[in-house]
């Protein structure tokens, strides 16, 4: 297993949706993750990824939130590789209000390759370097 940097990938800009909110206006805590994956899209996306038949189902999710989220706010999603397994990475995300400077929440997503039959994929270097 390996410890990867602090240093953050990828940062992504968010302004929260109405369709985002619960009846008070705050972000539903559900959404995060949505917000997350926008993220992670963006970032792969920008890496021109295209995995080569491997695709990265989600096995594990947690978020531990700080400070809500409100309709329109404009939030910044930092995107960092925590840790690289034989079979995983897990990737955290650290969403913070851009206003306000407060971290509203820390999401982290396990993920693992696979091939499109469901069978493990490893890790290839191809992969780890489109990612880094």
């Amino acid at each position: 297993m390996v410890k990867a940097s602090k240093k953050s990938l990828f940062d992504y800009e968010y302004t929260v949706a109405w369709v985002d909110t619960d009846a008070m206006g705050i972000t539903h805590f559900s959404n995060y993750f949505r917000i997350c994956e926008k993220a992670e899209q963006a970032y792969f996306e920008s890496r021109k990824m295209d995995g080569n038949g491997i695709y990265l189902p989600r096995v594990h999710a947690s978020c531990e939130y700080k400070s809500p989220l409100r309709f329109k706010d404009k939030a910044t999603i930092s995107i960092k590789i925590k840790e690289i397994g034989k079979r995983h990475i897990t990737f955290d995300y650290t969403i913070t209000n851009k206003k306000s400077g407060e971290v509203s929440a820390n999401c982290s997503i396990v993920v693992v390759p696979v091939y499109g039959d469901m069978k493990p994929a490893e890790l290839t270097p191809e992969l780890l370097e489109m990612l880094s």
